[in-house]
């Protein structure tokens, strides 16, 4: 029989905790890049030819908001059904997913499960029925970095096809 020890089970649960913790962090990083890239889409709408009244607007909004905003410039330039219009909101849709994700990844709690290899990210008091618990494996959370860097790539490249 091959039974792991409480040794093997202390170094896997340190070493997933610091592995969760590089990927969290690299995620912040990320979403950082992504929110100013989505502000900076908006405020050089018309090629920037409100820029100053847009900066100030923008600055202000959150992430959904700025998403928001996004759809309405999407709308009045981009004719529904063209290949930019569906690009965009493509982009916009799985940028809500992403949105969404960061909000449980950075409003939840964090733990680690040594035995099943995976960090467990809990929303929600532990009184509330509505408390969830969701578990990542350290692949899974590399992924959500890998989807956000690509969010930030498509959003480039459709603003320089079709800029707004």
């Amino acid at each position: 029989m091959n039974e792991i020890t409480a040794g093997d089970l202390w170094e896997r649960r340190s070493k997933l905790e610091d592995e969760a913790a590089s990927l969290l962090g690299h995620m912040l990083f990320e979403f950082s890049r992504l929110e100013v890239n989505l502000a900076l889409c908006l405020v050089w709408v018309d090629g920037g030819r409100n820029l100053e009244s847009l900066t100030k607007s923008v600055e202000s909004q959150n992430f959904k908001t700025k998403l928001d905003e996004l759809s309405k410039y999407l709308d009045a330039r981009l004719s529904r059904g063209s290949k930019g219009h569906s690009a965009y909101e493509s982009w916009i849709q799985r940028a809500h997913v992403a949105r969404q994700q960061r909000n449980n990844l950075v409003h939840g709690r964090w733990g680690v499960e040594a035995l099943k290899n995976c960090v467990v990210n809990v929303i929600g008091l532990p009184t509330s029925e509505t408390q969830q618990v969701i578990e990542y494996s350290i692949e899974e959370l590399a992924a959500i970095n890998s989807e956000l860097r690509h969010l930030q790539s498509e959003l480039r490249r459709m603003r320089e096809h079709w800029p707004l």
